[in-house]
């Protein structure tokens, strides 16, 4: 039986997979060209997610057409196989509306996916016919600050993490007090920013770049603050950098989204189309030194 989807917050789950893999031209605009004249069962798109409590997928029926438009459930089975520990969880259909009316189909699951650990995901209809994928999911990482540069009005941060097979993504998170008008006392805000710089060591480690006085413009501007006249204080900067499986992009090197959302362009699934890898948002917290805090041009107490 499918459940409606405001039944569990399921976007923040397939947030990162709407950066990554274009969500939208996917699904939600019925941009995917039509799969025609094929044997393949179901598309897949999504991740295993081991810092989560709950998994969830994108699924399409194959008919003809990639189907993402019927509001009834879904003949589809889908579970999943924990190699280690031989452990399987049948997943629960759910119709999603879209902003656009549109509907789609997200089968979701509650449990946490072990760390670098070999999963089996299949999506079964009821005459029989299956579409499988192989997903290993990440390891924990290790993760810790490397260098931080601070000059007048130019400040870097590199954090290396290693342990982990690939970073393709970074985030930093500002938590700021800003004062109420009348200056009786401040509040707390973070803002988030798509600013993180990511790139490969010769070691195998990734090394993951911010540049606190660069995005301190977009912070002001969050808050719809002037600069230099009302003061920000910085209380720590939240890193965060999504960790995948190395299988995440093709045997090609191909990572752009536009190409990997199509169907047959690149797949990791067997008898259907799509992708399902393993992935989580590893969380750094780190404060700057008044010194730092002030050449990257925020206020100190």
């Amino acid at each position: 039986m499918a459940e409606s989807a405001t039944s569990f917050h399921f976007r923040g789950l397939l947030a990162v997979w709407l950066v990554l893999l274009s969500w939208t031209a996917l699904g939600c605009e019925e941009t995917v060209d039509p799969v025609l004249e094929t044997d393949e069962v179901f598309s897949l798109y999504g991740f295993l997610n081991p810092s989560s409590e709950r998994q969830a997928i994108r699924v399409f029926s194959i008919d003809g057409t990639l189907e993402h438009t019927r509001p009834e459930p879904m003949d589809a089975v889908v579970r999943t196989r924990n190699h280690a520990s031989g452990e399987e969880v049948v997943w629960r259909d759910s119709i999603v509306t879209y902003d656009n009316r549109t509907v789609g189909h997200v089968f979701y699951a509650d449990f946490r996916a072990d760390h670098g650990t070999r999963y089996t995901l299949s999506a079964t209809r009821s005459d029989g016919r299956e579409t499988t994928v192989s997903i290993e999911t990440p390891p924990d990482g290790i993760v810790a600050i490397d260098t931080i540069l601070s000059a007048r009005s130019s400040v870097i941060v590199d954090l290396i993490w290693s342990n982990v097979p690939r970073v393709i993504q970074a985030e930093a998170s500002y938590v700021v007090r800003v004062p109420f008008p009348d200056g009786s006392d401040t509040t707390t805000v973070q803002v988030n920013i798509q600013s993180g710089r990511v790139e490969q060591n010769s070691d195998g480690t990734w090394r993951v770049s911010i540049l606190p006085s660069a995005d301190i413009a977009a912070v002001f501007s969050a808050l719809q603050i002037q600069p230099g006249v009302t003061p920000v204080y910085l209380d720590k900067i939240i890193v965060s950098a999504f960790v995948t499986s190395s299988d995440w992009t093709s045997a090609a090197g191909v990572s752009d989204p536009e190409l990997l959302v199509q169907p047959g362009t690149f797949s990791n699934v067997e008898n259907g189309f799509g992708f399902v890898g393993g992935g989580y948002f590893d969380r750094f917290e780190l404060k700057l030194d008044d010194s730092a805090a002030r050449n990257a041009g925020f206020s100190v107490d």
